[in-house]
């Protein structure tokens, strides 16, 4: 983080504290203006199946329908933490233009709070892949909040408590009825990302703990190269989901680091195990085929990597040194990820 955000984000905590990988890029770009876009409706229901084939146990050979099923229930949540990510970070870069963005932001979210937005899920596949979009919409929150207009308490009131309720029941959920492997591997990541932002937002205590165990819980399962075993077990696409699960690990170990939490020291430096294991595995292929069993999908011609899927790094990079993921995301900047909080040089 940048020292202003450091400052803010102090401010903001009062000095306490995947169903499949859904399409995240962001437009990185400065825009010359800035108008709010249009508020789409709350999505209170979401129900959908998995994305993947009933005959795929390793849950890596997608089904083309169901697949664009989950594409097209979630199109609508994805598309508006877009827009929001993309109008935090222009409070964020400052300018005339800061307050207008930060009003949109928090105006935007308090009309999803008050219509108890993804509050009924209807599956198990809409319970574990909604906490990466409450993540989104709070860290998007979170960091337009300080450039907003005098504030409205009776707004903050609406939207923090509806934050803290639908992450409440997240917590509940992967603790007591996820599926064991969601309750532990990137899915639960994520739900610690989400706690994290959720958290550090309404400075919640309880939330911010279940944070910090979640990303502990998740990284100490990595080996001595620092691959994710459940993570591993995803055939070609093992590569991918330890990058999924990276992101959250990374991201959330670095926000809670601001309020004194060290989990990156955690289980032997854990997470920076897991972080040197990508450019490793992108540099010696064989690595994680040996992991995984078989050849993974970014190097049979079948997907590219790109740089949302690295947007983490600048979160790592800003805290660590490391010259090999330096170097491995030098051409995909800048990095951005809307479910990270959007251009991650502003947000770190």
């Amino acid at each position: 983080m940048t020292p202003n955000s450091v400052t803010t984000l102090s401010l903001v905590t009062g000095l306490s504290l995947l169903v499949g990988l859904p399409a995240v890029a962001q437009d990185a770009g400065k825009a010359e203006g800035f108008t709010c876009p249009a508020v789409p409706d709350p999505v209170v229901t979401l129900e959908y199946g998995s994305r993947y084939t009933a005959e795929s146990e390793d849950r890596s050979d997608l089904d083309a329908e169901t697949n664009a099923e989950v594409d097209r229930a979630l199109g609508p949540v994805d598309d508006f933490i877009i827009d929001l990510a993309n109008a935090a970070n222009r409070a964020e870069e400052g300018g005339e233009d800061a307050v207008l963005a930060a009003d949109c932001v928090v105006d935007a979210v308090a009309v999803w709070a008050e219509a108890n937005a993804l509050s009924d899920l209807g599956s198990m596949n809409a319970e574990i892949s909604t906490p990466s979009r409450l993540g989104g919409i709070a860290l998007a929150y979170l960091q337009a909040r300080p450039h907003a207009a005098q504030s409205d308490d009776a707004q903050q009131t609406v939207i923090e408590d509806w934050l803290q309720e639908r992450m409440l029941s997240t917590m509940a959920y992967f603790d007591n009825e996820a599926p064991e492997r969601a309750s532990q591997n990137n899915l639960r990541a994520w739900a610690g990302l989400a706690a994290a932002a959720v958290g550090t937002a309404t400075s919640n205590g309880d939330i911010t703990g279940w944070a910090a165990d979640t990303v502990e819980l998740v990284a100490c399962q990595a080996d001595s190269d620092g691959a994710l075993p459940l993570e591993m077990a995803r055939g070609p696409r093992a590569l991918q989901y330890q990058l999924h699960a990276t992101a959250p690990l990374v991201v959330g170990a670095a926000l809670l680091s601001e309020a004194g939490a060290d989990l990156f020291a955690a289980c032997d430096g854990a997470i920076h195990r897991i972080v040197n294991f990508v450019p490793q595995a992108f540099e010696d292929p064989d690595l994680v085929a040996e992991k995984a069993g078989e050849t993974q999908t970014y190097f049979d011609g079948e997907d590219e990597l790109e740089g949302w899927e690295l947007a983490w790094a600048e979160a790592y990079l800003s805290k660590f040194d490391s010259p090999a993921l330096a170097g491995m995301v030098e051409e995909f900047r800048p990095l951005a990820n809307s479910k990270l909080g959007g251009a991650q040089d502003l947000f770190w």
